[in-house]
């Protein structure tokens, strides 16, 4: 059987579409439309089959360099056609090419989220919308990256828009660059502006190559998305603009040679490199250069070269709609799940294919072309459209803003309900029930009180990445703050650690208020206070975090030595994060804390170590809570996998160690027998999978309080 009709009808408006398209900017490339259709497969195939097809992420690295090329050599023949560069005209041009359908995914994807997505989601979704909205996802997504409390963050629907964020902040600079070399010829009549652009663009992008090798070493999960790492991949694009913009094609036979080499380095790439890869770094050269040697080869007319397959009307037809396939599939993929309730098998997976390319087929022919050829628009100044832009632009992020206030009001509402409940609810709310299994019916059940949008947004003081109590990942000095008793306490305790032992601090403020105790904290990020060089935690081993913890873990030490109104020392930590960090750097060990508790204890002060709590194993709480609402204990999770065995602690190891140090251990506020659960007397217990919300953490202040209470010498 031979292509569909229909889709044959289809295929040739897109593909005419699409070459006047390149006409306006070049000449019609059938190879770039291949290789577009290559990219875009490898990306769909590699969301949907990540273990089918490791390296599909590449196929991102594939569009960079070919916008490289189309847009900087566009560019270059603008300029020395006329001398100068209309950029309004170009930004124009760009908007109306890319915005019609980018809109148009971002308007649907959130409607999408209000109607499908559990209302836990909409605050992550929705700013990550707006944020695609300016392009500036990317940027968004990095931070997250090494934000603790947002690196376990699901994957958004709009996730991909971090690559098009890349795009059009290339769009933005490069015609700026160019402009401010232009204006250079104004006091240097001689200027040659071809050889400025070219070796400025070689050295921003050696820069960029450097910097990306250097940040994916030191920082892998922020550097894969930022602007900086990836610049050299459009320049490296742009300098084969530069290069083959006036010369010959090279002959047939060599041409063939360097495609298929071009297309077998890509399709090596697609096999071999999985995500453990360092990527970008050096490796992403072999997919950019796969790239370029195939597009410097153009279409060479031999029978053994690969130009037959790339002029194959399927072939052209997937390249003429990959930008539109590429932004519908993720919010698919993405959302049918959840509303699906369950992770998307195989048939399932066919259909989001099926649905993604009709979406794809019918918002390139009715929103894509149209948008790139209104008549209203094109005829018009650049201006005009970009004052569309503008206006558009405002109305999704305004759209993203009232649903975002409302969604806030709501959670709001919501929270004060469930602590006027809490109130009246003293025995069998929380940590209580748990204490009190017998008289409280089920206890793991979710009831009025469980309302997981509110717990995934609750987040006591102590633990948030920038929180008053907590000195942050660089800083060293010593930062401290004063809660429970501050006025006349009768026991003066201190509290050492990272943001599990920040997350106790709303239930001792709670207790030491109470029962006479202050409570002095020394917390930073990612930092468990021993000063042992060379720890670091799993998932942060960037070496200025690395260094920081463990000059300020020496400081600490020394300032907790010269207060001798503090009795005893409470160290908390999340202990497993510690205990299996790789290579260059190495886990903590039982050794380490015995040297940081000897001098503490010979100086007459207690210490006592807190187990650090039961996690939930890496599954979001909140999101599964609210997905399994209906069920009874929901999303609990096996006590083997919540937290290490003492043997595998080091904190409980050194302590075994040395009978002077006093031990807690919480576990029973969180599992009974070999269960540890999500959902405890109708409170969510986690507001990710590894740390307490600030209400459950609160239920518990009569058990950690007294644990540690029972511990701490009465001042003579």
């Amino acid at each position: 059987m031979g292509f569909p009709r229909i889709f044959r009808r289809r295929c040739r408006r897109n593909i005419i579409g699409t070459r006047v398209r390149q006409q306006i900017e070049g000449r019609f490339r059938p190879e770039i439309q291949g290789l577009r259709a290559v990219a875009v497969t490898s990306v769909v195939l590699y969301h949907l089959w990540p273990n089918r097809l490791p390296g599909g992420y590449v196929g991102v690295d594939v569009f960079f360099a070919i916008s490289g090329f189309l847009i900087i050599g566009h560019v270059l023949r603008e300029v020395e056609r006329t001398n100068r560069l209309d950029v309004l005209a170009f930004w124009a041009r760009r908007a109306r090419r890319l915005l019609p359908a980018s809109m148009l995914v971002l308007v649907a994807t959130g409607v999408a989220t209000i109607l499908w997505v559990p209302q836990v989601l909409w605050l992550q979704y929705l700013k990550e919308i707006s944020a695609s909205a300016v392009y500036v996802q990317n940027w968004v997504l990095s931070a997250n990256s090494v934000d603790y409390l947002a690196a376990g963050n699901s994957a958004s629907p709009v996730q991909h828009f971090w690559s098009l964020s890349v795009e059009e902040q290339f769009y933005i600079v490069w015609p700026l660059i160019i402009l401010g070399v232009l204006a250079l010829r104004r006091w240097r009549r001689n200027l040659q502006v071809k050889r400025v652009l070219f070796l400025l663009i070689v050295m921003v992008s050696l820069a960029s190559f450097v910097y990306c090798i250097v940040d994916t070493a030191a920082s892998p999960a922020s550097a894969y998305f930022v602007t900086t790492t990836r610049a050299w991949e459009f320049g490296a694009g742009g300098i084969l603009a530069f290069i083959t913009a006036h010369r010959r094609k090279p002959r047939r036979h060599i041409a063939a040679t360097m495609s298929w080499t071009g297309i077998a380095i890509v399709a090596l790439t697609l096999v071999v490199f999985t995500p453990a890869t360092p990527f970008p770094s050096y490796t992403a050269l072999l997919p950019v250069v796969g790239t370029l040697l195939v597009i410097a080869a153009g279409t060479p007319h031999i029978w053994w070269s690969p130009t037959q397959v790339a002029r194959l009307r399927p072939v052209q037809w997937l390249g003429a709609i990959s930008y539109s396939l590429y932004l519908w599939h993720f919010p698919l993929l993405t959302i049918l799940p959840l509303e699906l309730k369950h992770p998307l098998g195989t048939k399932s997976k066919i259909a989001v294919i099926v649905v993604a390319v009709l979406l794809a087929v019918l918002t390139k022919r009715f929103v894509e072309d149209p948008g790139r050829t209104w008549k209203v628009l094109v005829n018009r100044r650049p201006l005009i459209t970009i004052g569309a832009t503008v206006a558009v632009t405002v109305l999704v992020l305004s759209g993203g803003g009232v649903a975002t206030i409302a969604t806030n009001h709501s959670i709001a509402a919501q929270a004060a309900e469930a602590r006027a409940e809490l109130a009246k609810l003293k025995s069998c709310a929380g940590a209580r029930a748990i204490e009190s299994l017998s008289t409280c019916p089920d206890p793991f059940t979710p009831n009025t009180l469980t309302d997981p949008a509110f717990a995934a947004t609750d987040i006591g003081k102590g633990v948030a990445t920038v929180d008053p109590c907590k000195q942050g990942l660089t800083q060293t000095a010593v930062m401290t703050c004063r809660i429970g008793d501050t006025t006349a306490p009768t026991r003066i305790v201190a509290l050492v650690g990272d943001s599990h032992a920040g997350q106790l601090l709303e239930p001792l403020d709670i207790y030491g208020a109470a029962h006479g105790i202050e409570f002095v904290t020394y917390l930073k990020s990612f930092c468990a206070g021993l000063g042992a060089p060379g720890v670091a935690a799993a998932g942060n081993g960037v070496r200025a975090d690395v260094d920081s913890c463990a000059a300020w873990g020496v400081s600490v030490q020394h300032d907790i030595l010269a207060n001798t109104r503090i009795q005893s020392v409470v160290f908390a930590d999340f202990t497993q994060s510690y205990a299996s960090t790789g290579a260059p750097w190495r886990p903590a060990t039982a050794t380490d804390f015995e040297n940081v508790w000897r001098p503490l204890l010979a100086s007459g002060k207690g210490v006592i170590a807190i187990r650090d709590t039961p996690n939930a194993a890496q599954i979001d709480v909140p999101q599964c809570v609210a997905q399994h609402i209906s069920d009874v204990d929901p999303c609990s999770t096996p006590l083997a996998e919540a937290e290490p065995a003492p043997a595998a602690n080091p904190m409980l190891v050194a302590a075994a160690a040395m009978p002077e140090v006093k031990t807690v251990d919480l576990t029973s506020l969180f599992c009974t027998g070999a269960t540890c659960h999500s959902v405890i007397g109708g409170l969510v217990v986690y507001f990710g999978w590894h740390h307490m919300d600030a209400t459950f953490a609160r239920t518990t202040a009569p058990y950690v309080g007294a644990a540690i209470d029972a511990l701490v010498p009465t001042r003579s």
